[in-house]
């Protein structure tokens, strides 16, 4: 009875153990799961744009009327020769009188007599065999457009930029830019692995962690960066302690790339999408015995701009920029510089805030925009179309960044989904009603800025540097169709047509620009410099 009760107490000491074990392991692990629950954001990168611009109500405004004139020269119809007037008859197809007085509803809800149906009707055929034209004669639907030159759209297609590999979705740039990469120890294998050590940002590291990664020197074999194990130590050349001079870089980049995407005519239609990403990086020696007076900095930098035409309205659809610098020297202050202004509205008014310690930012801006105009057109000479023409839709700029002593890092994206719309229903004459209708992207796209630029190990020996970008663009520019036109729809037997009597203005047709790729990217290939100290000139100055 004894043993079995010593047994069992054992079994239970050694469950409870393990559930403490569990626990112990688990927890930590169960409570990132619960952050990455909370913070995980959703993966279309459009319904974020829809859902952060459905917080505020949509922007809408009105600009001024533009009137097209068949003088204008993107204006094109066709010219006919004027055709003999006949009236129509107050009478069926089968040649049976219909009362003047019989009530009829026009197509637009509008109620008249025949007698008044006919009148107008006459009137619109009257018009229309003036310019070669007539109800009876239901033939080809558009009759006149506003051309855009294929120069400005078909002939941009070489000009835009070429990619050189597949558009990167975002868990894969989230990878291909993380800030920390194991790198192999040289020397024996324990049970077929390698030793690894992970490189981050040399403020990232604890002091402990610190103290070990300075044992180590870095090189680089075969293109891949090996960890060396320290067996000396180097003096810092020509530097004496306390001493402070005018030392000279030993390294320095500054690479901006950009490019931009831009189609039609800016009398017609135009649409046009940029932007930019910037790595810049200083390095200076490294004095282990005056960490505060290093004067290393960086800085990373992502901007994008959009802009359009309606008919010659020139729309400024976005403009952001992000700007995080890091310099090393803890003297000098860190800061962000952030902007972002959608079709002429702040969201984001210029701002500039200086930080001390490190910082992480993680924003997402979005609005939904109306902007329209009253327009006029011919759909033949004579005969205008009047109604509305805007672009809706959404815009956005989201990004995040981190920046510390030794590391900048940035991540933005450009984010716009607008339309090209109409709107019509103003008779023009009688039963001759106007409307629009529209399938046309205006501009839908992406792009994915990234870079950061910083300091992953200094020591004595040797400093090591490490500096990545990626530059992706998934867009749609000028896709589709948009034609103004009227229509006579006769809610009685009149016989002139079977159907409704339809005339288009075309006011834009193209298949569009619709691409994804990748503009530029370098992967994280940390490299070395030897941390030697050199001046450029006397030192200025000395700390007794």
């Amino acid at each position: 009875m004894k043993t079995t009760t010593i047994l069992k107490l054992k079994r239970n000491l050694i469950g409870l153990s393990i559930g403490i074990l569990a626990l112990a392991f688990s927890s930590p692990l169960q409570s990132q799961v619960v952050r990455d629950h909370r913070t995980k954001k959703e993966t279309d990168p459009y319904t974020r744009l829809k859902n952060e611009a459905k917080k505020t109500a949509v922007q809408k405004s009105r600009m001024s009327p533009i009137e097209i004139s068949q003088n204008d020269p993107n204006w094109k119809g066709k010219t006919k020769a004027a055709i003999k007037f006949v009236p129509f008859k107050l009478e069926d197809k089968k040649g049976n009188p219909i009362p003047p007085n019989r009530k009829v509803t026009l197509k637009n809800g509008k109620v008249i007599t025949a007698l008044q149906l006919l009148n107008e009707t006459n009137a619109l055929e009257k018009k229309l065999n003036s310019k070669g034209y007539s109800l009876r004669i239901n033939d080809e639907k558009v009759v006149s457009r506003t051309v855009t030159d294929t120069k400005f759209l078909d002939g941009r297609r070489s000009l835009a930029p070429k990619s050189i590999g597949a558009f990167k979705k975002e868990a894969e740039v989230k990878k291909f830019m993380s800030l920390e990469r194991q790198v192999q120890v040289a020397g024996p294998s324990f049970n077929g692995r390698s030793q690894m050590l992970t490189l981050k940002p040399y403020s990232s590291y604890t002091q402990s962690e610190r103290d070990q990664i300075n044992k180590y020197d870095f090189s680089k074999v075969s293109g891949k960066v090996i960890a060396q194990k320290t067996t000396k130590r180097r003096p810092f050349k020509d530097f004496r302690t306390k001493r402070i001079g005018n030392l000279a870089k030993l390294y320095e980049i500054n690479k901006t790339n950009n490019k931009n995407w831009g189609f039609g005519n800016p009398d017609t239609f135009r649409a046009n999408l940029e932007g930019s990403i910037t790595r810049f990086a200083k390095i200076y020696p490294f004095d282990p015995q005056n960490t505060a007076n290093n004067k290393s900095e960086f800085r990373v930098k992502a901007t994008s701009k959009a802009t359009g035409s309606l008919l010659g309205k020139s729309i400024d659809i976005l403009n952001a920029s992000c700007q995080f610098h890091a310099p090393s020297n803890v003297s000098k202050k860190m800061s962000a510089t952030i902007s972002v202004k959608a079709l002429e509205m702040n969201l984001f008014p210029p701002n500039s805030t200086t930080f001390s310690q490190q910082k992480s930012f993680s924003k997402t801006y979005g609005r939904s925009f109306d902007k329209s105009f009253p327009l006029r057109v011919p759909i033949l000479p004579g005969l205008d179309f009047v109604g509305l023409i805007g672009v809706k839709g959404e815009v956005g700029f989201e990004y995040e960044a981190k920046i510390e002593r030794t590391v900048a890092s940035v991540h933005a994206k450009p984010l716009i989904d607008l339309k090209v719309y109409g709107e019509g229903g103003l008779s023009l004459i009688g039963v001759f009603e106007g409307g629009v209708e529209a399938e046309l992207t205006f501009i839908k796209g992406e792009l994915d800025l990234n870079a950061f630029a910083g300091i992953f190990s200094q020591n004595s020996e040797n400093i090591v540097v490490g500096v990545n970008h990626y530059f992706g663009y998934d867009i749609e520019i000028l896709s589709g169709t948009i034609s103004a036109y009227g229509e006579a729809c006769s809610p009685i037997d009149i016989p002139f047509i079977d159907d409704c009597y339809r005339k288009e203005h075309e006011l834009f047709k193209w298949d569009g620009f619709k691409d994804s790729g990748t503009i530029t990217e370098g992967g994280f290939e940390p490299f070395t410099l030897k941390n030697i100290a050199k001046y450029d000139e006397t030192p200025v100055f000395t700390q007794e």
